[in-house]
């Protein structure tokens, strides 16, 4: 069960914080949200590179409510997004509640447990790399793959009150086709994001790295019920590049979901393909799936 869930909830996305406009009375619609989003991963809005690739610090938060638990953790990721030419490649690097990493380079999928001293090896050649694979056709095979056309692969609408209380935009996306164990996912949308991309004006960078070491942040009431995802989180992360998402949570069929938000994002830093491949340390016990209920 520990394995399933913190494997699901590493293939999600994202958040992050951003220096506040000035207050402006700007017509906000749903198409523009959306397209705040899109163009941010497809073309770059009002002059900026579209996002390629980005690090970041990440909290998550995964909640059974069958269970009555609440699983958090935080550590530190790095992503290269699909291309017509290359598949999604992640790292994603565990500090709590326990250490282990989680691998990919579109290919072969590593999680390693070096307490175990194991790693689990999957081939997701099928999922991401299989042949004929175009993320402008299939981005709906994966969320991340599929950021520049959520319009298509979702059908979106305003969550709840539109806006949470910081007034960004929340966002309720419903799969177009099935998704694996997948019910929806809600999107906090940077209301910074938005106003640059209506108005034209240039992306803000985030303020001054916090000094406080850091620390897990306090849960917040709901998924998105904080006045701003980092609001109360001043020891978490740094200064961050501009970027559309605050927060993502998915909920799955079981009623089951994991918020993550990012921090001190970088975006387009060039991550080499060899980023996104794991050397077995000697002496870690190599595991596949198929094996775990063969005798021995």
């Amino acid at each position: 069960m520990k394995h399933r869930i913190v494997l699901l909830t590493s293939l999600l996305f994202l958040g992050l914080t951003v220096t506040s406009h000035a207050a402006q009375q700007v017509n906000v619609g749903l198409n523009d949200v959306i397209a705040t989003i899109e163009k941010s991963f497809k073309a770059g809005i009002n002059g900026q590179a579209p996002v390629s690739d980005f690090t970041a610090d990440f909290f998550q938060r995964t909640l059974l409510p069958k269970d009555g638990r609440e699983l958090r953790g935080d550590g530190v990721v790095s992503v290269k997004l699909a291309t017509a030419g290359s598949p999604l490649m992640f790292r994603f690097q565990y500090y709590r509640p326990y250490q282990q990493e989680i691998i990919s380079d579109g290919n072969s999928l590593w999680i390693y447990h070096p307490e175990n001293r194991e790693v689990i090896l999957s081939d997701v050649s099928s999922a991401y790399n299989r042949p004929g694979f175009n993320p402008d056709r299939d981005s709906a095979v994966n969320f991340l793959q599929g950021l520049g056309r959520i319009s298509k692969d979702f059908r979106i609408n305003f969550a709840g009150g539109r806006n949470d209380p910081a007034g960004n935009y929340v966002l309720e996306l419903t799969p177009r086709r099935a998704m694996l164990n997948t019910r929806r996912i809600l999107i906090v949308v940077s209301r910074d994001c938005v106003l640059s991309y209506v108005t034209g004006a240039t992306p803000l960078v985030n303020g001054p790295p916090p000094t406080k070491p850091r620390v897990l942040p306090p849960a917040p009431r709901t998924p998105f019920a904080t006045p701003a995802p980092f609001a109360a989180m001043p020891a978490f992360g740094g200064t961050s590049d501009p970027f559309p998402l605050l927060s993502t949570t998915m909920e799955d069929l079981d009623g089951n979901s994991t918020t993550m938000e990012f921090a001190g994002i970088k975006t387009n830093t060039r991550l080499a393909d060899s980023d996104f491949s794991f050397m077995i340390p000697p002496g870690i016990q190599v595991v596949k799936p198929s094996e775990r209920n063969q005798p021995r």
